[in-house]
């Protein structure tokens, strides 16, 4: 069995050493927060700002340099915080990669995820510690929503939207997650608040997987204890309306978004889920693989689909479509067209 799958048959990473999940802890113990870094120096006044600010003072904050051309020391030392320590990775690996060498360098018992360009709310730490804390032991972890929204110019301000994650409304959001996470996961990885122990047992990142990471890790940590929601937008995730270069970068991203996904539900089938939503992720991952026209791939995954749900309308559709691989991107790009915006 490979590691990092679901069944957890595998070991943990080496680099971790495995403690007692449940070992207790209180408000006012040192939190981790790792905050993997590539090219971002123009984006950390703001962004390490917004954790240099919390009213949760003991903190250590990993800043993980994935071999960066550009120069964060010089902005790291104009921070003047002794808080804010700057590691450089010896060779690029990926975020992954450096949120694992973060994992192995904190000394908190409690870690926390942060993004290079996003914002934490003043208070978002320590409203987590004191709910984390409070909780009886078999909770691992605690979580909050993600405001995502449009950064532009005054030109601009009639096309931002906005959306929450998770949806407002959607359940359950608390306890046992793992049925809910394998339908679709609620967690955005730098919203939560999680026991190192936890991390650890649960083997850190998956440094094969391009996108979908944060599915992957909370699949394992769903296994292994339950999660608290704290229902208010403590985390923002903010991102430029228009962006030079963006269709280069919107054709890469849905390539390793159509591999990671495909690769997820392996592990799920690997770890013994045989279920409709396992089903529904299959004739998902037909449907990016057939937009990156590789149908043979394609059906692989929507066979499987048909497999567990035999008369799934969506899944037969495009497994006929699968035989004439060009048509699913050309009616993608018509219902573009056509779609109002």
């Amino acid at each position: 069995m490979l590691a990092y799958d679901y069944t957890f048959s595998s070991p943990p990473a080496k680099q971790f050493q495995t403690r007692r999940i449940g070992a207790r802890m209180r408000y006012g113990d040192l939190v981790s927060v790792i905050v993997p870094l590539h090219n971002r120096a123009h984006l950390l006044r703001r962004s390490v700002g917004s954790l240099i600010s919390q009213s949760y003072r003991n903190l250590e904050i990993l800043l993980i340099d994935d071999c960066s051309t550009d120069d964060p020391a010089a902005v790291v030392a104009a921070l003047d915080d002794p808080r804010v320590k700057l590691i450089r990775r010896e060779r690029n690996g990926g975020a992954s990669a450096a949120r694992n060498t973060g994992i192995a360098l904190a000394k908190g018992g409690m870690i926390a995820f942060h993004d290079s360009d996003d914002i934490c709310v003043f208070d978002k730490i320590e409203k987590q510690v004191e709910a984390l804390t409070a909780l009886p032991e078999e909770y691992i972890g605690v979580y909050t929503v993600a405001l995502f929204y449009g950064q532009a110019e005054e030109a601009d301000y009639a096309e931002i939207t906005s959306h929450l994650r998770p949806t407002p409304g959607s359940s359950p959001l608390s306890g046992d997650m793992y049925r809910r996470t394998v339908a679709g996961n609620a967690m955005n990885l730098p919203t939560m608040l999680l026991r190192r122990s936890a991390v650890e047992a649960a083997g850190g990142l998956d440094e094969r997987l391009g996108n979908n990471n944060d599915w992957d890790l909370a699949l394992r940590l769903t296994r292994l204890g339950k999660f608290h929601f704290i229902p208010e937008p403590l985390y923002l995730v903010p991102s430029p309306i228009r962006a030079a270069g963006n269709a280069g970068r919107i054709s890469k991203s849905q390539k390793f978004h159509a591999k990671s996904f495909a690769f997820v539900t392996g592990k799920l089938r690997r770890g013994g889920e045989r279920s409709p939503e396992l089903a529904g992720h299959y004739s998902t991952a037909g449907g990016l693989l057939l937009r990156e026209r590789r149908p043979r791939f394609a059906r692989r995954y929507l066979r499987a689909a048909l497999g567990i749900t035999p008369l799934h309308m969506r899944s037969l559709r495009l497994y006929a479509m699968s035989f004439l691989p060009g048509l699913y991107p050309a009616l993608r790009r018509i219902r573009s067209r056509v779609s109002p915006r």
